[in-house]
């Protein structure tokens, strides 16, 4: 023997690591070898009426507490339990309040609200339908969790940005209010019905009464994503879904992005992802921008608010509640009913909410509702009728601005209740947004055709390379009462492009050659 090795045994225990060993021959392996493990992560708090599922999903069972899902020691002492589980709200707490490799030497506990985040995470746990690959039968399905999340962090970042990408996992965002961390979702009921708005704004209660619109252009709308997740049956390696409308790229064309399914193990939650986003930018089209007083507070970040604007209604369907008591409201100016069935009146109660009544009768500045508000509408609050012919939007608050004086700038988009349900179709045929047929406006004049016609035709550089680019301009007449038109551009007769609820006053179309004609038809 020519050389010797003492081996030591230690005691000491290093906390919060874990370590494997292997032993193979140097035979079979002249160098070391590339290895990769299956882990099944760490455990972390879970809801108090939680049971855990096979899948690591949450089944909820009684009513919710309030608290973490505790346990008494042999002492009597009671401490949270932990649970591996894949739900991500609860990891999201976990790295929101760890102090060891979270954020929870700056948030505790005490700062994150179990109860706004316990719908959430219902949401996330509740089983959809997917195609069980496993089957042999084509039509076969099977459920899965709605949002899972398993995944590795392996490297140090921005905790900001690590909390950021939990949260996208259920299409959340977070905020700091009221001295908690709060999160914001885009979801939907549980129960599959329509969400009702949180609350009212009208002429009357923001500044200037002055509603500003917008639109998105259509070239920053997708009509196909590739969405990246990691496969389990390809060594949980990136491997992509892709997710594509024919209908869009028919008018629009190949717009293409490319997306991370974070913590995604799942190839339908990944489509569902990009079904999700998708439909997000057909949707989108309208985004309103207002600034309110202290009304700004009544809604949050992710919560859909209503709007009744008298320049789009076309006459006056709302404005202040002077005085009222359970089944009479007594408005600031005389109320004119607009025509059409289903009178409804929308108030703001004393506790904040937002109640919906049916209109019995109307005289002057009194609107008596056929059955009793759950408590007396708030004095000064805001009030709107609506009827079969004129009714509320709703938008989905996506930014709210606190100006430093008193005054509030709220930002949001387009809500439609049926893009949950085309979000979560993942067996077959994609599901198409339902077409919004709710009348916001009591114009019924016949539309004034486009005038003052432009075209101007350019050369552009696209990928380094120059192209002509036509540019087609017009106006909406002289009583500017048209918002959408009609488009059909044909090039040579060959029918490129087919747009209709188009918002804009310009189009543009790229590659055209010399020789070609171009025709773009425009209608009201």
């Amino acid at each position: 023997c020519t050389s010797f090795a003492i081996k030591n045994l230690s005691t000491t225990s290093t906390a919060n690591m874990a370590c494997v060993g292997l032993k193979f021959s140097s035979e079979a392996f002249p160098q070391l070898p590339t290895r990769s493990y299956l882990i099944k992560g760490k455990k972390v708090r879970i809801f108090s009426n939680a049971v855990p599922r096979d899948d690591g999903s949450l089944d909820f069972v009684g009513e919710f507490d309030g608290n973490f899902l505790q346990d008494e020691d042999v002492d009597g002492k009671t401490h949270d339990v932990l649970t591996w589980t894949t739900c991500p709200v609860c990891i999201f707490i976990d790295m929101l309040t760890n102090t060891t490799y979270g954020a929870g030497d700056f948030v505790n506990t005490e700062n994150v609200s179990l109860v706004d985040l316990y719908p959430l995470a219902q949401y996330c746990n509740q089983l959809v339908t997917v195609p069980d690959d496993s089957s042999a039968d084509a039509n076969a399905t099977t459920e899965e969790p709605r949002f899972a999340m398993n995944t590795i962090i392996g490297d140090q970042t921005s905790a900001y940005k690590v909390l950021q990408n939990m949260a996208s996992v259920f299409r959340g965002m977070t905020y700091w209010a009221s001295n908690t961390v709060n999160v914001g979702a885009d979801h939907g009921n549980l129960d599959g019905t329509d969400i009702n708005p949180v609350h009212l704004y009208n002429n009357s209660n923001v500044i200037n009464g002055v509603f500003s619109y917008s639109g998105t252009s259509v070239k920053t709308r997708s009509t196909k994503i590739r969405v990246n997740y990691n496969n389990p049956n390809n060594k949980y390696k990136i491997d992509q879904v892709v997710v594509e409308d024919q209908s869009l790229i028919t008018k629009f064309g190949v717009q293409e992005k490319e997306i991370v399914a974070f913590g995604c193990t799942s190839k339908y939650q990944a489509q569902r992802m990009g079904q999700y986003m998708l439909k997000t930018e057909e949707l989108d089209a309208e985004v309103v921008t207002f600034s309110t007083g202290l009304d700004g507070l009544f809604v949050l970040p992710g919560q859909v608010f209503a709007v009744s604007d008298l320049m789009r209604a076309g006459q006056r369907v709302g404005g202040r509640v002077s005085s009222a008591t359970t089944t009479v409201i007594t408005t600031d100016q005389t109320v004119a009913l607009p025509a059409g069935d289903n009178k409804k009146l929308s108030c703001i109660l004393s506790d904040g909410t937002l109640e919906t009544k049916d209109i019995d009768s109307s005289s002057g500045t009194t609107i008596t509702v056929s059955s009793a508000f759950t408590s007396a509408p708030l004095a000064q609050s805001v009030y709107v009728i609506s009827t079969d012919n004129v009714q509320k939007q709703k938008f989905r608050c996506t930014d709210i601005k606190d100006n430093n004086n008193g005054t509030y700038t709220i930002t949001g988009v387009q809500h439609n209740d049926s893009i949950y349900d085309a979000a979560d179709d993942t067996t077959g045929k994609p599901t198409d947004l339902e077409v919004d047929t709710r009348s916001i406006t009591t114009f019924d004049e016949d539309p004034q055709k486009p005038i003052d016609g432009v075209v101007t035709f350019l050369d552009v550089k696209k990928n380094n390379d120059t192209v002509t680019r036509g540019l087609f301009q017009w106006s909406r007449g002289t009583n500017a009462q048209v918002v959408k038109f009609n488009l059909e551009f044909l090039v040579n007769d060959d029918l490129k492009t087919s747009l209709t609820d188009y918002t804009a006053t310009t189009f543009e179309y790229d590659g055209l050659e010399e020789g070609q004609t171009a025709k773009l038809s425009v209608a009201s």
